[in-house]
């Protein structure tokens, strides 16, 4: 897992993430707002989002390649507010399931979904 720090309050980060997303032309799947979650059964966490998103296209061509990486997909963004900063948490592509037997254009599409990731990090620093 990838773990960043960013020194900007949660919506803030949130609404960039989003936007990245977007620029990247990605899918958003579902987007859990964990905080809401436990409010309804009485419980408290700081503000926390899981946004699970992709492309379908490009996901089932690594899983063409690969079914293993079917585990990884779609990917995902957790977002975490503490006060003034945010806890971005993705686990990285190089670490998926699978990603150690894809051929050269799975392995391209990985290289630009790491990519994706450090656009979308340095976006929101």
């Amino acid at each position: 897992m990838e773990t960043i720090i960013v020194n900007h309050k949660f919506d803030e980060v949130y609404a960039g993430v989003l936007a990245k997303i977007a620029e990247h032309g990605f899918k958003v799947f579902d987007d859990i707002d964990q905080q809401a979650e436990a409010t309804a059964v009485d419980l408290q966490i700081n503000p926390t989002r899981l946004i699970i998103f992709g492309n379908p296209k490009v996901g089932t061509l690594l899983m063409q390649e690969n079914d293993e990486i079917t585990f990884e997909l779609p990917i995902k963004v957790l977002l975490i507010g503490m006060g003034k900063q945010t806890k971005l948490v993705y686990r990285a592509p190089r670490d998926f399931a699978g990603v150690d037997r894809l051929q050269e254009r799975g392995r391209q599409i990985i290289a630009k979904m790491t990519a994706m990731y450090a656009d979308m990090v340095e976006s929101v620093k």
